[in-house]
């Protein structure tokens, strides 16, 4: 093969490289979602619920905790528990009455549990510990 059709091919696919990351980046900066974008946001739907007086609720049972995280992250029961802050108590009543599933259930309120006592402790800044709780 010649050097110059070879230099010109990875010219080539440097070129569609960037140019398809950088048409990417500005799908996902626009605020206007592509199809990839509305079916990651309703990708975990499927765990959502209602209970009988009509509130959100998100049964994640035998999935991996990974999973189970993300759909957490993902829910609008998230979103109430954060609003809650710094109300503690509050917060773990979210979980204990929004999340079905014992494990994940647990591992949230064991965790929030946790950045309580640091935060109340001192170890944690206001602004530290809902970043923690953001992360969870």
């Amino acid at each position: 093969m010649d050097k110059s059709f070879i230099i010109f091919v990875a010219i080539g696919i440097g070129f569609y490289y960037i140019i398809t990351n950088f048409v990417g980046d500005m799908e996902k900066d626009d605020g206007y979602p592509t199809t990839s974008m509305e079916q990651e946001a309703h990708k975990y739907d499927k765990y959502i619920s209602h209970d009988s007086i009509g509130r959100t609720v998100l049964i994640v049972d035998g999935l991996n905790r990974k999973t189970q995280l993300e759909a957490w992250r993902h829910s609008s029961i998230r979103e109430d528990f954060l609003s809650f802050y710094p109300e503690f108590d509050e917060m773990k009543k979210v979980v204990q009455e929004r999340v079905m599933t014992q494990s994940l259930k647990s591992y949230l309120l064991e965790k929030t549990q946790k950045i309580e006592r640091d935060f109340l402790s001192g170890l944690l800044d206001s602004e530290q510990a809902k970043r923690e709780l953001t992360n969870l």
